[in-house]
C-alpha cells in the first residue's frame, strides 16, 4: 500500500519564508507598493534567517513612511495587531492572549522601534473570536 503524501509539497512550494521574499522583492522594487502583516511568530523565524543586508532593506521599508491625504503616516511594510500569532488560531485564554501580544510588540519594539508599533489592534478573523477578545 502507498503512503498518501498530505502536504503535496510535490505539486507546489509554498511557505510564509517564500512569500515574505518576494513581497520584500516586490517593496523594492515598486515603491507604490505596501504590504501589511499580522503574525509576528512567522516573521521573526524569517528574520533570523536573513543576513544584516535583508534587515536593513525591511527596517528601511518599515521606516519609509507616506503621507495620505495629509492625515494618516502610512509605511510601506507595516505590522497589524502585532501578536505572535492569531489569538483564538492558537491562544484562546485572556492571559495568553495579553502574553502573545507583549511578545510580537517587543520584538517589533526591539527590532523597528516604535516606528513599528501597530496602528491597528483588531483584525476581522476568518476563524471567529473567543468571548475574550469581546471582554
Amino acid at each position: 500500500m502507498s503512503t498518501l503524501n498530505l502536504d503535496r509539497n510535490d505539486i507546489q512550494h509554498a511557505c510564509v519564508q517564500y512569500i515574505l521574499d518576494s513581497v520584500i522583492q516586490a517593496l523594492v522594487q515598486n515603491p507604490e507598493r505596501r504590504f501589511i502583516y499580522v503574525e509576528i511568530a512567522f516573521f521573526w523565524r524569517w528574520w533570523n534567517e536573513h543576513s544584516d543586508d535583508t534587515r536593513n532593506t525591511v527596517k528601511k521599508l518599515v521606516n519609509d513612511s507616506q503621507l495620505f491625504l495629509n492625515l494618516l503616516k502610512l509605511s510601506r511594510l507595516e505590522f497589524i495587531s502585532g501578536g505572535w500569532c492569531m489569538n483564538d488560531e492558537a491562544t484562546t485564554h485572556y492571559n495568553s492572549i495579553i502574553d502573545q501580544h507583549s511578545l510580537g510588540a517587543e520584538f517589533l519594539r526591539d527590532q523597528f522601534g516604535e516606528c513599528a508599533r501597530p496602528k491597528i489592534g483588531w483584525q476581522i478573523d476568518p476563524f471567529g473570536h473567543s468571548r475574550e477578545v469581546a471582554s
